[in-house]
């Protein structure tokens, strides 16, 4: 699904045409770059930008399959960055990942999402606030993309912290403490455990 697109001229946004054929030409005419943000796109709609754009075979493959490893690749005229974006559910204990595919070139960005832990609605509506960062070119995007899953490991790493202070505190409590101590000849461990899923459980 193409979820936006759009053409930045020194830093200021115009909405991008309905053809994509014209989206390269009009950046180019002026003097900007475009963006188009796919989620989870089908091989028909991704057809129409690896047209445009002429992205590489291997890392339009790896765009579509998805489930691939956070890398850095780089071609002749263009980058191909695949990145982990990460997303806490304290409700269930549950840490979920998703993926950002990023194609770099002189005058386009491509980002392909995969999974609800890869919003990138709010890092452009960031970037269209700051229109002197926009108006640096397309890798401005790469690294505001990468910043703000950075930012999002740091704030799920202190939930997580949060929640096992919790835990212990219970734990070690006189009243929880007595709760948690095991029968004789039983084994048992206290805090979190996380299974082969990923998914973390009291």
């Amino acid at each position: 699904m193409i979820v936006d697109c759009a053409i930045y001229r020194h830093g200021q946004r115009t909405e991008g045409p309905e053809d994509l054929s014209d989206a390269l030409a009009e950046a180019r005419a002026a003097g900007g770059f475009v963006w188009i943000g796919l989620y989870e796109p089908s091989e028909r709609e991704f057809g129409l930008v690896t047209q445009e754009f002429g992205l590489h075979p291997l890392a339009v493959e790896d765009a579509l399959k998805a489930h691939q490893r956070p890398k850095l690749e780089v071609y002749e005229d263009s980058l191909f960055v695949v990145l982990k974006p990460v997303a806490y559910e304290p409700e269930s204990d549950t840490v979920s990942a998703g993926e950002i595919m990023v194609f770099v070139g002189d005058c386009f960005v491509v980002t392909v999402r995969h999974g609800e832990a890869s919003p990138l609605a709010a890092v452009r509506h960031r970037l269209e606030e700051e229109p002197e960062m926009l108006h640096k070119g397309p890798t401005s995007v790469l690294y505001a993309i990468a910043d703000a899953i950075v930012d999002r490991y740091l704030e799920v790493a202190t939930e997580l912290q949060t929640d096992l202070e919790e835990v212990e505190a219970e734990v070690f409590r006189p009243e929880g403490a007595a709760r948690a101590t095991p029968p004789r000849g039983s084994t048992a461990s206290s805090g979190r455990s996380w299974s082969s899923a990923g998914r973390p459980g009291r």
